[in-house]
C-alpha cells in the first residue's frame, strides 16, 4: 500500500477551497466533515469530493473528486487549482461529481465475509 504525505495547504489555497466548500454546502443533501486536515464532502452517504483544509492529499494545489463513467468503475481525479482563474472550472468539476453521485450512486465496497462451516463429525 502506497502512503502519501499530507502536505500543508497554502493560505491562498485554503481561501479558494473555503469558497468552493461554501458553494457546495448550498447544494441539496451535501454535508461536510473534517478528515485528516482535509474537508470531505458527501451527498447523502457518498463521498464525492475532498478539498484541502489545513492539509492536502496529492499536492499543495490539488482538489480531489470522484468521477463516474458508464464504462469504468468510479475513480478519484485531481484538479490542480494553480490560480484564481481556475476556480470556476473547479466548481464545474465538483458540480459534475455531485450530479454523478445523485444520478449514479456509487456501489458500496464489497466486503468479504468469512464464513466458517462446522460439520458434525461424530
Amino acid at each position: 500500500m502506497k502512503y502519501h504525505a499530507l502536505l500543508p495547504a497554502t493560505p491562498q489555497m485554503r481561501d479558494w477551497c473555503s469558497f468552493l466548500g461554501q458553494e457546495m454546502l448550498h447544494w441539496p443533501g451535501v454535508k461536510m466533515c473534517h478528515l485528516f486536515g482535509t474537508c470531505a464532502f458527501y451527498h447523502r452517504k457518498v463521498m464525492f469530493a475532498m478539498l484541502p483544509g489545513e492539509r492536502s492529499l496529492d499536492s499543495s494545489t490539488a482538489i480531489s473528486f470522484r468521477t463516474s463513467t458508464v464504462d469504468q468503475d468510479p475513480d478519484w481525479c485531481t484538479f490542480e487549482l494553480t490560480n484564481r482563474d481556475l476556480v470556476g472550472a473547479a466548481l464545474a468539476s465538483l458540480e459534475k461529481a455531485y450530479r454523478d453521485s445523485m444520478l449514479h450512486p456509487f456501489a458500496p465496497p464489497i466486503r468479504s465475509k468469512s464464513v466458517m462451516n462446522f460439520q458434525n463429525t461424530s
